[in-house]
């Protein structure tokens, strides 16, 4: 599993590519609006999902492996870019 990209069960369809940068390794991108209508779908609230999406994948760190998610951003929106 060391070197592997890894993915989140059941949420392919939240997929929108794949992200590089040299001398590190392939890793897999989420779209984070697609991944909380895949959690609607699977019977979650849009919070429950919300919620779930936030704690249980954003927050998570699963190794060198772990995907990347891309959120929406304006733009004007230099709040998106504080850490």
């Amino acid at each position: 599993m060391k070197d592997e990209a890894l993915t989140i069960d059941g949420c392919d369809d939240a997929i929108i590519g794949i992200a590089r940068r040299c001398g590190q390794m392939t890793l897999v991108v989420y779209d984070y609006d697609k991944l909380i209508r895949c959690f609607i779908e699977q019977d979650m609230s849009e919070l429950e999902a919300v919620e779930w999406v936030d704690y249980n994948i954003a927050g998570a760190w699963v190794g060198e492996g772990t995907p990347l998610i891309l959120y929406p951003w304006d733009i004007g929106d230099s709040e998106a870019l504080e850490v």
